[in-house]
């Protein structure tokens, strides 16, 4: 397995493994990112996380081995979203910013004869609901470390993606399981 530097190196080459490799690996990271400025500024999660892909190329692009490469994707991405932030903000987008969209509602819905729709959609809808109130809960460091359990990465993969030690990842899950166990018990 390719360290990230190695990563890099070939990623600056343009070898597109590489690229998918560092992308799969940090994916939780620009998820993370995007949600929580799509908090702070009230802003579509969708176009923050294009951003935090921007970013993402951006920081493969001009990263330099002077720092850890999470270190370097962690401030470009603040960087980068904090400049959107600024430009959405502006008043010359007012008038769009405050629009609805209904361009990314999904009006297909498949019908499985087998199942009941009513069934399928309540039980999707209690989990999400289970799931937000779980995050909300959470801190950054908390809400991250959850969305990367989920998508089932070891806690060793956590420490490296986090630049934690693993100690740390544990005391983190283990603050999460008494969240988790509170929000369940109400």
């Amino acid at each position: 397995m390719y360290n990230d530097y190695e990563l890099l190196y070939l990623a600056k080459e343009n070898n597109e493994v590489a690229i998918k490799i560092l992308y799969d690996k940090y994916y939780p990271v620009l998820c993370i990112k995007a949600r929580i400025y799509s908090r702070i500024i009230n802003s579509s999660y969708e176009e923050l996380f294009q951003e935090a892909n921007f970013a993402f190329y951006l920081a493969i692009d001009r990263y330099q081995d002077n720092t850890r490469f999470v270190t370097y994707l962690n401030k470009c991405l603040d960087s980068v979203l904090i400049n959107y932030n600024k430009s959405y903000c502006r008043n010359k987008n007012k008038v769009l910013n405050n629009s609805i969209s209904f361009d990314c509602v999904d009006y297909n819905v498949l019908i499985d004869n087998d199942n009941n729709p009513e069934t399928i959609l309540m039980e999707e809808y209690n989990y999400s609901l289970l799931k937000n109130r779980i995050i909300d809960s959470l801190s950054w460091n908390e809400e991250l470390v959850f969305v990367l359990k989920e998508q089932n990465y070891t806690t060793k993969e956590i420490a490296e993606i986090t630049d934690k030690s693993l100690k740390s990842v544990y005391n983190i899950i283990g603050r999460i399981k008494r969240k988790i166990e509170i929000i369940m018990s109400n």
